[in-house]
């Protein structure tokens, strides 16, 4: 009895094929719900930017930092009349032959690195350039706006910049950076934010 069991083939239920052909039209169906409702999430992410607004997106694509910089000394030459001129008298001519100390003037020699990653360029960024006491608190700040154009991607590209009649001691430093976010109060100090005309 075990054995005619063995030999008889079970029956199995038959897939219904309706139900399959239901449900690939089913999928598909699904399938390009999901497909329409990306497009649209694409669509609503590439909305048109305002001019400002895409040169703030471009900037954050921009890097700079301090590759070095030199200090350099320079007399500066005054005029004997120029003082005598104010003196009375005796006190004239004794202001006139009196030696005096020379009056130097600093000049900061900045080396500096920018490099951008994106393949969009901007004609030019405004740097944000800080000089810093010994205890890092702020001595002095200046906008600088560079050309780059011709700024390669990811290649960084050195630069100079002297910084004219710069009150410099022993233990100053300066920094680079190109700032971002520019609040939309300040943008118009930043030459790339200017409209075009």
């Amino acid at each position: 009895m075990f054995s005619a069991m063995i030999g008889r083939p079970r029956k199995r239920p038959k897939p219904e094929i309706a139900n399959q052909e239901d449900t690939v039209k089913q999928i598909f169906r699904r399938g390009g719900t999901v497909l329409v409702a990306g497009m649209a999430l694409a669509l609503v992410g590439c909305e048109a930017k305002s001019p400002e607004e895409k040169v703030a997106s471009l900037r954050a694509r921009y890097k700079a930092q301090m590759n070095g910089f030199v200090v350099q000394e320079e007399p500066v030459v005054v005029e004997v009349t120029e003082v005598a001129a104010g003196a009375p008298g005796a006190e004239a001519e004794e202001a006139a032959t009196a030696p005096s100390a020379p009056v130097m003037r600093q000049k900061i020699l900045l080396d500096i690195l920018v490099h951008h990653d994106s393949n969009e360029r901007l004609p030019g960024v405004t740097l944000d350039i800080s000089m810093v006491d010994a205890a890092k608190n702020e001595k002095g700040h200046w906008l600088l706006w560079v050309d780059t154009s011709k700024l390669q991607k990811a290649t960084k590209t050195q630069l100079s910049h002297v910084l004219e009649d710069v009150d410099y001691v022993e233990g100053d430093g300066f920094s680079v950076e190109v700032r971002h976010p520019v609040p939309a109060a300040e943008r118009g100090e930043y030459k790339e934010f200017a409209p075009a005309g």
